[in-house]
Parts: C-alpha cells; structure tokens; sequence
C-alpha cells in the first residue's frame, strides 16, 4: 500500500489512541489501588497520578507528532527534520536503588528465579517479585543497605506500604521482621532500626537532607555495580537487564 499524507496522520491517530487507552487503564488500575488503601488524602493522591498520566500523554503526543512530521517530509522529498533531544540528568539515588533492587534478586532468588516471600514464607515465580523495604525507601542513611532489601511478593508488599494501619498490615510486617531476623541477625536488625531513629532526629532538629548524599553515592555505585557484575556471572543462563556500567559512565559526572 502507498504512503500517503493521510494514511500517515491516520497511523499517527492510532498509536496514540492506543498509548491513551493504555493510559486510562494504568489510572484505573492506580485510583483503585489508592481507594483500597482508605486514604484520608484521597483526592491528593488522585489529582497526582492524572498530572502524571497526562505529562506521559503529551510526552507520548509530541513524539508521535514528530515521527508523522518526519515521514511526510521524506513523502515529499525533503530531509527529515532533528529534533533536539534533552538529555535527562541521572538521578544517582534513584539509579543506585535500581541496582541494589537487581542485586537483591540476584542474592535471593534460586537458579529458576523462584524465591521465598519474606513476608509470608511462600515459593513464589518470577513474575510475582516486588523489592520490600523493611525501613521505607525515602529513609536515606539505610534505603541501599543490602539488610533493608528484600524480595517480597506484591499482595504482601501491598499490604505493608505506605500505611501499616490495618491489621493485615501489622501482621506481615511483624512476620518480615521475624523472617529478617532469621536471615540476618538480631543485631543486624536492629542497627538499621537505630539508624532509621537517627535519622528522624536528625531531620526533625536541623531539617537535615543529606546535602552531601551525592558525593558519597559516586563509590557506592561503583561498589553496587561491582557487586551485580559478579553475582550475574552465577545466573550465566540468563542475560543481564542493563548495562549499569555504561549508564553509569556515560552519566557520571
């Protein structure tokens, strides 16, 4: 079939439709999500995932544009137009906590990516992992220790986060903390309780931020990818997700 200027639009139309209706799913699936938990700050969080959903929209919008502005052009014999593209600055701890998450898995997981929940105790597949911190990510001083990660399955990691409230929610959080305890150690355990309390205290007096975190992420990555390089090399049947040492490169500022 021949490209013409409408067949093109028309091709155009339906990817973003498609990408909207994935959209729409995605802020179904995360609205019910947000009611089940019973928030008091309902409408926040809502209001937050639309602005969210709609900046993926546009983004998805101008890209479409772009790529149909291009092929007419190359329909009518003119060269195709370069867009700058913005180059997104790596967020470092972010970045680290991927890695941390991969080792994770890596450590916990047996030679068919089979694992047992932390929570529940229960032989879980591939597919059903989800990274349960036991001290919630945003507590900076202990969000990468090797201690606080671990693979959980998603109804129990639902369960526990952001609210503790209910009482389903105590529960697997109190049968996390025992499974961690046999895993690790009770003083292990404890420590990164005491640094979690640190770590509030300190907030609390000085609204500290943990201005120098970045400078001290530079060797910490470098250790974490260390770390999965070799721990990827006992999974040889499987192929590594991403290359973090050349993402690491490439960003490293």
């Amino acid at each position: 079939m021949k490209k013409t200027k409408e067949s093109i639009e028309l091709k155009r139309n339906k990817v973003y439709e498609a990408a909207y209706s994935k959209a729409m799913w995605e802020r179904k699936k995360k609205v019910e999500d947000e009611k089940e938990r019973n928030q008091n700050n309902l409408d926040r969080k809502i209001a937050q995932i639309d602005r969210k959903i709609m900046a993926k929209l546009k983004r998805k919008k101008e890209d479409c544009d772009k790529k149909m502005k291009n092929e007419i052009r190359k329909l009518q014999w003119k060269p195709e137009k370069e867009y700058k593209v913005k180059k997104k600055k790596l967020n470092k701890l972010e970045f680290a906590m991927e890695i941390a998450q991969e080792n994770a898995r890596l450590r916990d997981s047996d030679s068919e990516w089979r694992w047992y929940c932390i929570s529940c105790d229960c032989l879980k597949e591939r597919w059903e992992h989800a990274w349960g911190h036991y001290i919630p990510r945003w507590v900076k001083n202990i969000c990468l220790s090797p201690i606080n990660i671990n693979l959980q399955c998603h109804s129990c990691n639902k369960l526990m986060w952001p609210y503790k409230t209910t009482p389903r929610g105590i529960s697997t959080a109190i049968r996390y903390r025992e499974n961690l305890i046999k895993k690790c150690s009770l003083e292990a355990v404890e420590q990164i309780e005491g640094k979690k309390i640190a770590y509030f205290q300190k907030w609390y007096e000085t609204n500290w931020d943990y201005g120098q975190w970045d400078i001290y992420l530079d060797d910490f990555i470098d250790q974490l990818i260390l770390e999965n390089t070799e721990r990827w090399s006992r999974k040889s049947f499987y192929a590594p997700r991403k290359n973090w040492k050349k993402i690491w490169e490439e960003n490293k500022s």
